[in-house]
Order: structure tokens, then C-alpha cells, then sequence
């Protein structure tokens, strides 16, 4: 039916395109439209057919004449409409450009922006700068600096020397103790015995305040003598201290933190054992580092230890003290001091903290308004939502609670999932 050397007509007309129309294409076809007629357009497009086939299609025209009289029909008058819209677009594009010459370089700026005066009170009203949200929250004033650590007395009025050198060590006065301490000896002393006073426990935790040329072998010595405490612990006896809520409030008010801050009552005032006494213990002669460092390192090292006490004592705390514990601790984490270094210790301790909760349906609620409450800033509390990791189903709880508002029946329905839980 065909001939041999006969091949289908191009069809790149399928994919005209606006810029290229004149490329490609007779000059007739490059020319926008003047004659609108449907049959005008067919009739060119025909003619488009026909000076598009090669001379072997011209050849053999009456072949396939009549395959043009079918759908072709349609098609062309598909593509002539086609062509007279895109015609009237660019008609339109060409108007605007010259009414607005400078259409793609206009500076919309706010003043000159045509608004309504509706929509500029609007805008007005709501617009913010980037300047206004901080990348890092504001944090609070927790922790005053301090020139002088405050004057810890190892209360050994009830202690009984065991040997000539634990009696040459309850006697001396302070500077000689923290000797002993440096040099190793306080570790002679106590790491073997089946037992450690708890005064000098209490000791070691309120040396974890000052700097760290002394904090870190207090530190250590502590973290020794009460796992070496938890080893040698029986049912009937237990040789295990853990340092109550009114301690730790006392170490973070020896660290340079104020009451207001603490959200806490006043710290009881021990006459034997912490002091405001300065004397020849000057902290810029010992204090190496800057003081966000040595208070940094202060912190991670309390941190730690009540980690080593949730896990070794969980109930060691009532749920009350538990809930003054990490309301505590969040307080502390938004210091203005330590927005910008990590919390890793912190996060931890807070997930053992939440664990430890014995009634904890009932606690959450109680938990998520004290915590709402530590900082008036709504950038204060997203970094302290943050504290808490999304690791545990506590904690998960504690975030979503925290995300949600205040609202009666939204708390009620959490209390009930809870419960289930």
C-alpha cells in the first residue's frame, strides 16, 4: 500500500512552543494569526502538512490524501485554537511589559507595597523581624559569680578516730584535709572499710562546689567510696547515703545560685559545717578556668552522683522530693551561663528521675504545672522541654503534656491514657 521509501510525517508541530514558533516553521506560521476563521486555520495547517513531507511524500500524496479528512480534522483544529490562545498571551505579556518596563526588578517593600490601610494595620500588628527571635533563649539569672567558695567544716564531733591517721585528719584544720585529699591519703583511709561515715560523704559533696583542681578528686573519691558502699550493702544493713533535697538545694546555693531563682525556701544554715568565710581561700587564686567552665563542671559532677543514686537507691526519694528534684534541675539547666553548653548529664538524670516516680499517673499532671511555671518566657520553656528526651514512655508523656494547653478536659482524657498505661 505504501511505498518503500516512504516515511511518517514529522511531528514536532505537537510540541509548538511560543518562542521557538518562528524557528522552525514557514514564515507564514511564524506571523501571528490575523485570519480567526476555524476553516482559515485548517486549510494552513494543511498546507503546514504539505510543505513538511519530503519529496517521496510528495510523491505519494494521493496515497494517504484521505487519511487527513478523518481525526486529523479534529487534531488541527485543536492546534489552531491552541495557537490563538498562546497568540493572545503573549498579545498580553507584550502589554504588560510595556506598561511595566521594570517589572522584574521592582523593590516591594513594605512602603510601597499596595495595601490597603486594613491590610498595612494587619500587617502591622503581626509583622516580626528576625531579630526579634533570638537563635538561643534568654535564659535566667540563676547562679551570681562568686570570688570566694563558701568555707566547708568536716562536722567530725561525732566521729571516732579508728587509727592515729584518721585521728591526725578529723583534727587538722581545712587546708590539711584537702591535702589529704590531693595527695591520696583520705583514700587510704576510708576506700577499704566496709563503711564510710556519712559526715565525710556529706563533705565530699559540698567539695564538689569548688574549683576543679579540688572538685575533681572530691568527685572521685566520693563516686569510689559509694559504689564501694553499695558492694558491701546486705539486706539488713545498708551502707549507702544519698544526698537529701535540702542538701543538693545547699550545693547549688554554695555554687552562687539565689533563693529567688531556686523557686525553693531558704537553705537551712549548718553553724559547723557551711560558712561565709573567705579566709586566705581566695577563688581567683585557685580558679583556673572561666567561671562558666568550673560551674560547668561543678554541675556535671553533682549530676552524675544523683545518677548513681537513682540507680543504686530508686526510692531512696519520695515522689514528693522527686518532683522538687527535677523542678529543681530545670531551674538550674536555664542559667543564663549555660544556654550555649550541653546537657547531657542533666538529660540523663532527669529520665532515672522520671523512672523512679512510684504513683505516676497521678504525679504527671502535678509534674507538667510546676514545670510550666519555672520560667515566665516562652523561649526559657521551649529549651526546657528539650531537657527531656524523647527515649522512655515517661518521658514521652512529660513532652506531650508539656506541648498541649491547659485545658481541663485535654488533661483529664491524658490522666485516663495514662492510667491505662
Amino acid at each position: 500500500m505504501f511505498p518503500t521509501d516512504w516515511s511518517p510525517p514529522p511531528i514536532e508541530f505537537l510540541n509548538l512552543r511560543v518562542p521557538q514558533a518562528s524557528r522552525g516553521l514557514p514564515e507564514e506560521l511564524g506571523q501571528e494569526p490575523q485570519d480567526l476563521d476555524p476553516q482559515g486555520s485548517l486549510t494552513s495547517l494543511e498546507e503546514l502538512f504539505g510543505n513538511m513531507a519530503g519529496p517521496s511524500q510528495k510523491s505519494t500524496a494521493p496515497v494517504y490524501q484521505g487519511w487527513m479528512t478523518g481525526d486529523s480534522a479534529y487534531l488541527c483544529c485543536q492546534l489552531s485554537s491552541l495557537c490563538r490562545e498562546q497568540a493572545l498571551e503573549q498579545e498580553r505579556e507584550k502589554l504588560l511589559l510595556h506598561d511595566c518596563p521594570d517589572l522584574y526588578s521592582l523593590d516591594l517593600a513594605e512602603d510601597e507595597a499596595p495595601l490597603t490601610p486594613e491590610h498595612r494595620m494587619l500587617v502591622e500588628r503581626f509583622s516580626m523581624s528576625l531579630q526579634v527571635i533570638p537563635p538561643v533563649h534568654p535564659g535566667e539569672t540563676v547562679f551570681l559569680p562568686r570570688r570566694h567558695p563558701l568555707y566547708c567544716i568536716l562536722d567530725c564531733s561525732h566521729l571516732k578516730p579508728r587509727s592515729h591517721l584518721e585521728g591526725l585528719f578529723l583534727s587538722c584544720p581545712l587546708a590539711q584535709q584537702l591535702s589529704f585529699l590531693r595527695s591520696g591519703l583520705l583514700s587510704n583511709l576510708y576506700l577499704h572499710t566496709p563503711d564510710c561515715p556519712v559526715p565525710l560523704l556529706q563533705w565530699l559533696f559540698q567539695l564538689l562546689t569548688w574549683p576543679p583542681e579540688t572538685s575533681s578528686g572530691a568527685f572521685g573519691l566520693l563516686w569510689d567510696l559509694s559504689v564501694n558502699g553499695l558492694f558491701h550493702q546486705s539486706d539488713g544493713d545498708k551502707h549507702w547515703w544519698c544526698p537529701s533535697l535540702q542538701e543538693v538545694t545547699e550545693v547549688f546555693h554554695s555554687l552562687g545560685a539565689h533563693s529567688p531563682a531556686l523557686g525553693l525556701r531558704e537553705p537551712r544554715q549548718h553553724s559547723g559545717r557551711v560558712l561565709k568565710n573567705s579566709t586566705s581561700l581566695n577563688w581567683s587564686e585557685q580558679q583556673d578556668a572561666p567561671l562558666e567552665i568550673a560551674l560547668d563542671v561543678s554541675l556535671n559532677y553533682i549530676y552524675k552522683f544523683l545518677a548513681l543514686c537513682a540507680l543504686a537507691q530508686p526510692g531512696a526519694y519520695t515522689d514528693g522530693d522527686l518532683l522538687g528534684l527535677i523542678e529543681l534541675l530545670c531551674r538550674v539547666g536555664l542559667d543564663v551561663g549555660l544556654r550555649l553548653l550541653p546537657k547531657t548529664d542533666l538529660q540523663q538524670l532527669l529520665l532515672l528521675l522520671l523512672e523512679n516516680i512510684h504513683e505516676w499517673p497521678r504525679k504527671l499532671q502535678k509534674l507538667c504545672c510546676s514545670l510550666s511555671e519555672v520560667s515566665d518566657h516562652h523561649h526559657n520553656l521551649l529549651a526546657l522541654v528539650q531537657f527531656f528526651l524523647d527515649v522512655t514512655s515517661r518521658s514521652r508523656w512529660v513532652l506531650l503534656h508539656l506541648g498541649l494547653p491547659a485545658q481541663p478536659q485535654t488533661a483529664s482524657a491524658l490522666h485516663c491514657t495514662s492510667q491505662k498505661l
